[in-house]
């Protein structure tokens, strides 16, 4: 009995790895030089029948981009379903519908901190102190501001308005002008194809999205850097 339980876990084991292996290499032809490739769902084998893949996120790390100067740009695809089930298997995924289409912009405290003029802001959640955080639609703000001598702290609030991100202190934890700390902005310089629909902070960042719900799905979805590819034309 206890060979056989063996036996079971051994190739259980060699299956998994066998699947781990077929979505490393679906990983590998997805990324790019300097962008980072994820795929979710297992076991991802069973994609080579159904060409349904649920999840796959693409992602690039110091990004250069206009106003900010550099941030975090990716891509999440959910419930992908190719037309061709063989692409699961090269990695090249040419055709297919997606549930959701999710591009994101993440801008630390370096990029945020450049659109307000201070080169030492530290951003994090005003309630979550814990590394992770969750999502929050406020943020705390410490850094100091042009013509300051220190830092201070406010508590800001981050909202979007047709597209247009307005920031503006909703607490002064320390004595600063509140316009050192208010920002507006047309989210649509932003590599997402359109004007966000979401801002956030998170993890540290604020980080703008944009969704495209029950759409076909092309090559360049899955290219962080594709800007505005596929997004306007399917809009």
């Amino acid at each position: 009995m206890r060979k056989a339980a063996i036996a079971v876990v051994a190739a259980l084991v060699l299956l998994a790895g066998a699947d781990a292996a077929v979505a490393s290499h679906a990983e590998r032809a997805i990324a790019e030089p300097g962008i980072r490739a994820s795929i979710g769902g297992f076991p991802y084998a069973t994609a080579l029948a159904s060409g349904k893949i649920p999840r796959v996120s693409t992602e690039f790390l110091d990004a250069s981009i206009d106003g900010p100067g550099v941030g975090t740009v990716g891509v999440d695809v959910f419930n992908l379903a190719l037309d061709n089930p063989h692409d699961a298997l090269t990695g090249e995924f040419q055709s297919g519908t997606a549930r959701l289409v999710r591009r994101k912009v993440r801008l630390d405290g370096v990029g945020f901190g450049r659109l307000l003029g201070i080169t030492d802001l530290d951003l994090a959640n005003p309630y979550d102190i814990s590394p992770a955080g969750g999502g929050a639609s406020e943020a705390r703000l410490t850094g100091t501001p042009p013509g300051a001598d220190e830092a201070v702290t406010v508590v800001v609030t981050l909202r979007l308005e047709d597209g247009i991100f307005h920031m503006s202190p909703s607490m002064l934890v320390d004595d600063t002008d509140p316009a050192a700390f208010t920002l507006d902005f047309d989210t649509r310089t932003l590599p997402l194809g359109g004007p966000a629909d979401r801002v956030q902070l998170s993890g540290g960042s604020i980080e703008f999205s944009r969704d495209r719900i029950n759409t076909v799905f092309e090559p360049s979805d899955l290219d962080p850097l594709a800007g505005r590819a596929t997004l306007v034309k399917h809009d």
